[in-house]
């Protein structure tokens, strides 16, 4: 099965490093930046918050598809590791590289961007997949787990096999017929992404005080409050209920700190994608994640002030930076 990761950022190189590790054969598909780091460090090196470390090199490194005629034949499977903003316009590209029987996986946050590719490519295996934790590029060629999950993906012969290796190699990946719930119960852990780009805090930092996590509270009931009015439930992806967790991070510090312990338990130096986008100056996924909650809850009446104010913070901080 030959594997290929478009559009590795941290999140496609720590994909990459755990399918390699588990013996499959790779190719990255990235910016040029990547693979001279990767090249210069003799590797992907994933780290975790739990002690993890190790360093794996790809089969391949390419930055133009054009170079994809080097290998032989095409991939079978294609992880799409790409912004949400950026995927409606490679549809050629993944023909290019891909033949009839290939599963195509998507790994975007939020909501839009497989609908707006998945009519141009529908005589295609395509596929949703789901990364519920945080990645952050360290130098020298590290990516950095710094909060619990494994991948989770969409069923079918090609992922099934994939989860094979990843758990015969001890690292956990989930599978999922049905990615509704999935990806309405990641999109309501999503809504913090943004939060912690606007406080510039680590996330722990971030979640250890009353007066943010009140705010995330609050983004989290509306989203709740869209999918009760849209009938959709949600996976659960932590310990307690979806619907709990706005309780639970409204609580008092003494207390949250007593019952969320598992919550908290994550890298002192863990931030989110967005926050990453906004010191890197590049345009963010708010408008799938925040922005989805908004309109959507427009579609079935439901207020969403927070996450609209939300928005607006992050499409001035794009404007600052």
């Amino acid at each position: 099965m030959e594997i290929a990761i478009f559009g590795a950022g941290s999140t496609g190189c720590y994909l990459a490093g755990q399918l390699c590790l588990s013996g499959l054969k790779v190719t990255l598909i990235c910016r040029p930046a990547i693979k001279q780091k990767i090249i210069a460090n003799n590797g992907i090196t994933l780290s975790d918050y739990q002690g993890f470390n190790q360093t794996v090199m790809p089969q391949a490194l390419i930055t133009d598809i054009t170079q994809q005629s080097s290998i032989n034949g095409k991939f079978d499977v294609v992880f799409v590791t790409l912004k949400c903003h950026q995927v409606s316009t490679i549809a050629n590209q993944l023909m290019a590289i891909t033949h009839d029987h290939s599963s195509i996986i998507f790994m975007q946050n939020g909501f839009g961007s497989f609908d707006s590719i998945k009519d141009s490519l529908d005589h295609y295996a395509l596929l949703q997949g789901i990364t519920p934790f945080n990645v952050l590029q360290l130098p020298n060629g590290v990516f950095h787990k710094g909060t619990e999950g494994v991948f989770t993906l969409q069923k079918n012969p090609h992922t099934v096999a994939i989860q094979s290796a990843l758990i015969c190699q001890g690292f956990g990946c989930d599978i999922a017929a049905d990615f509704t719930p999935m990806i309405y119960g990641k999109l309501l852990l999503n809504l913090n992404n943004a939060l912690n780009a606007v406080t510039n805090l680590p996330i722990k930092q971030q979640l250890s005080h009353y007066k943010n996590r009140r705010v995330l509270a609050k983004a989290m009931k509306e989203w709740l409050a869209v999918c009760e009015a849209a009938d959709i439930q949600l996976h659960q992806y932590t310990k307690v209920k979806p619907t709990w967790l706005p309780t639970i991070l409204s609580l008092p510090n003494w207390l949250f700190k007593l019952v969320a312990k598992q919550m908290l338990d994550i890298d002192p130096k863990a931030r989110s994608s967005m926050w990453q986008d906004i010191q890197a100056k590049r345009k963010t996924e708010v408008d799938f994640i925040n922005g989805a909650v908004v309109s959507i809850g427009e579609i079935y009446g439901v207020k969403t002030p927070v996450n609209r104010a939300i928005v607006e913070h992050i499409k001035q901080l794009e404007q600052r930076h």
